[in-house]
């Protein structure tokens, strides 16, 4: 069990929240915390980015996909929550796979390490969404998580203990756990669509298709377009294309050169004119 717990423990995160642990995996995230919802303070305030807002997106998403509010609450009426700092490790490829972590604040980056120190960043999450459920066999053939998982900002990151989540999942009646197989597979379908498009596409039509992913995820609509909230580097940008930073710089340049994109400060803004059928859906609610 310590080795286990070493793997969520490399960047000493500290423990901000937590109420009946559902594990002894949990427990090691529960000694001297307190609950992240206090029931003596009142009414919930959902402010934008705090921790409120991801567990209640997190529902709202659950509930999209047809699973019963009562099955959510009792996986969630009482999270345990880590902190992370900005840059610190949640887990590592090859780590153990007894947790489930959603997002209940700040930003995660998920990465595909390379063999030669290399890493792609396959994609950034925002409050309310599920990672650390896709898993390979290792050389003892164990389960193992496939990617790593990093805090891209200050980040507050739930915890469900899988163990605990098939238990509340065997107890329910066939009809709904087919649904929630369809649902399944339904989401790993457009994912494997969007990344063998992906693929397919040059750099220039990648990092288009970035931006716009990214504006439909994080970004404001404004007069001129759609603005970016989060902060991205060129270096970051070059980790989600696969491509070298000087390479993301030109591209970027083109952008802002052919009216696709406007940088304001360290922010971008991609711009209305000509949108792509990802963005389309964005500014008709601007």
């Amino acid at each position: 069990m310590e080795a286990v717990n070493s793997q969520y423990r490399r960047q000493k995160p500290e423990v901000t929240t937590a109420a009946n642990p559902l594990s002894s995996v949990g427990r090691s995230f529960l000694l001297n915390s307190q609950p992240l919802f206090p029931q003596n303070h009142g009414p919930a305030t959902n402010r934008p980015g705090g921790a409120r807002e991801g567990h209640q997106k997190l529902k709202e998403r659950l509930v999209s996909h047809g699973l019963p509010l009562s099955i959510i609450d009792e996986l969630l009426e009482q999270p345990t929550v880590i902190s992370y700092g900005r840059g610190s490790f949640i887990f590592f490829q090859g780590g153990p796979t007894d947790l489930l972590f959603w997002v209940s604040s700040g930003l995660v980056d998920i990465l595909c390490p390379g063999p030669n120190g290399e890493q792609i960043i396959a994609s950034v999450l925002g409050p309310g969404e599920f990672f650390g459920f896709v898993e390979f066999k290792d050389h003892r053939e164990r389960s193992a998580q496939a990617f790593h998982a990093r805090a891209r900002t200050s980040a507050q990151i739930g915890l469900v203990v899988r163990a605990q989540a098939y238990k509340v999942l065997a107890r329910q009646d066939p009809t709904l756990l087919v649904h929630i197989l369809r649902a399944v597979v339904a989401g790993w379908s457009e994912l494997s669509l969007r990344q063998a498009q992906f693929l397919g596409k040059n750099y220039a039509a990648r990092l288009e298709m970035v931006f716009d992913h990214l504006a439909t995820k994080f970004g404001v609509c404004e007069s001129r377009g759609t603005l970016l909230i989060p902060e991205f580097r060129h270096r970051d940008f070059a980790e989600m294309i696969g491509s070298s930073r000087p390479m993301v710089s030109r591209l970027i340049s083109d952008m802002i050169s052919a009216g696709k994109l406007a940088a304001q400060g360290k922010q971008y803004i991609v711009l209305h004119d000509a949108p792509s059928d990802i963005q389309e859906a964005k500014l008709k609610s601007c």
